[in-house]
């Protein structure tokens, strides 16, 4: 089985990028047979969306020069997508906002990620969380399962490492979803 992290954080090494390798981390624990890869989407390079709607044809996006299709060849490959994110503004960063928007073109294929499971962790300073949620869970409209959610407060970098009831609350998250695994 594998598990892919994604962080959608343009800060690298922040509180997102923690809170999900934490997890790979915690579920490899739990499941010593799982393989788990974390990726930074900030770290690849994807295009903006042009709102051409050639993807509503073509159920595929018109642009190939950037890493839209090697991310979504990851995602393919997991059994669990993990996906993090700050909250800017009630909403994801423009970094994930940008990948998000790019998978539009799979809208009438809505079975893509059908047996997929995934889960979302979200970071904020205080709120904003439930918009932030929804645009997160965008992969439930291609038919994956939607396994948990976690809200983790933090806005400094490291803030999070030092906050033990956040730790603790990360760690009961990573092992319900091995569990979901099992």
């Amino acid at each position: 089985m594998k598990v892919l992290g994604i962080s959608g954080s343009p800060r690298r090494d922040g509180n997102t990028d923690y809170a999900v390798r934490r997890a790979l981390d915690l579920i490899k624990e739990r499941l010593p047979e799982a393989e788990t890869e974390f990726i930074r989407i900030a770290d690849h390079r994807i295009e903006h969306c042009r709102g051409c709607r050639y993807c509503m044809e073509a159920v595929e996006c018109i642009i190939k020069d950037d890493d839209l299709d090697l991310l979504v060849g990851k995602m393919h490959d997991a059994d669990l997508i993990l996906l993090g994110a700050p909250v800017y503004w009630w909403g994801p960063p423009g970094v994930l906002k940008d990948f998000i928007d790019r998978t539009h073109g799979f809208y009438p294929d809505d079975k893509r990620f059908a047996g997929k499971k995934v889960a979302v962790i979200t970071v904020a300073a205080q709120s904003g969380y439930p918009t932030h949620e929804k645009t997160m869970s965008w992969l439930q409209h291609y038919g994956a399962e939607y396994v948990g959610k976690l809200r983790l407060r933090a806005r400094e970098k490291d803030e999070l490492k030092r906050k033990p009831r956040q730790l603790k609350r990360l760690e009961t998250f990573a092992a319900n979803l091995a569990s979901t695994l099992q």
